[in-house]
């Protein structure tokens, strides 16, 4: 992970940090840690403010960006996640640079998958086990994914067995995005699934966001990384597996 990528992980963990603060934790001067900022802000990703620095919204990062954070985390749960898909099965992956672990990871033969993700689509492409349904509609600003009444209208008129969904926060009593954008695609995504499963990153575990999406309750369960409190994880309603990082 660059040291840029690292600067934004810190700030959306912790919040305001000073120059002071930053050129400590990386062991640069503060004259690097100001042009780091710099370069940051001129791709939307922090607020400099007054001797430091404040966190943007993740979800507004660019995709290759959000892809670095917690990049090991991200690895561990796509392949706990993919090792759960039986041969034969067809699998609705959301967008996501998690659920893209997910695909990179599938190893089940004959399955059929079914996106609105570009990259998990090109990367599903390339498979020759694998079929691809591909959801159409409106490219998302700054993203990589499909959403609008299309996506939603064809994802209608599908099945799947496993629907799975990425989230920007878990929250105790359900999932939640910092956007409204794809709300009603989630849900119909949830709406078409046999049984389904949420992955996040333990880092999404309590954070502030705005739209609830769902209840935990349709869900037969999460999928996270071992760097969640097993005490914490083990109060959900649903069951939390924790993937060894």
């Amino acid at each position: 992970m660059t040291r840029e990528a690292q600067i934004v992980e810190l700030l959306v963990e912790r919040g305001f940090q000073s120059v002071a603060e930053l050129a400590s934790t990386f062991n640069v001067t503060p004259s690097t840690i100001r042009r780091d900022l710099e370069r940051l802000e001129a791709r939307d990703l922090v607020q400099r403010t007054h001797g430091g620095a404040l966190p943007v919204r993740q979800t507004d990062a660019p995709f290759d960006l959000k892809e670095t954070l917690h990049r090991r985390e991200k690895v561990a749960i796509g392949k706990a996640m993919a090792d759960r898909i039986l041969d034969g099965q067809t699998v609705l992956l959301d967008s996501g640079t998690t659920t893209l672990e997910v695909a990179r990871h599938l190893a089940s033969s004959r399955i059929t998958v079914v996106t609105n993700d570009l990259q998990i689509g090109v990367e599903i492409a390339q498979r020759r086990s694998a079929s691809l349904v591909f959801i159409g509609g409106e490219l998302l600003p700054n993203d990589v994914s499909m959403w609008g009444p299309t996506a939603v209208e064809q994802l209608q008129n599908l099945r799947v067995n496993v629907a799975i969904l990425g989230c920007d926060t878990v929250m105790d009593d359900g999932v939640y995005s910092t956007s409204s954008y794809e709300i009603e695609l989630k849900r119909t995504m949830l709406s078409i699934a046999s049984e389904a499963f949420f992955v996040a990153d333990s880092s999404k575990f309590g954070r502030d966001a705005l739209f609830k999406v769902s209840d935990l309750e349709p869900f037969t369960a999460g999928i996270t990384d071992s760097r969640l409190d097993p005490i914490r994880a083990s109060a959900f309603p649903v069951p939390l597996i924790r993937a060894a990082v």
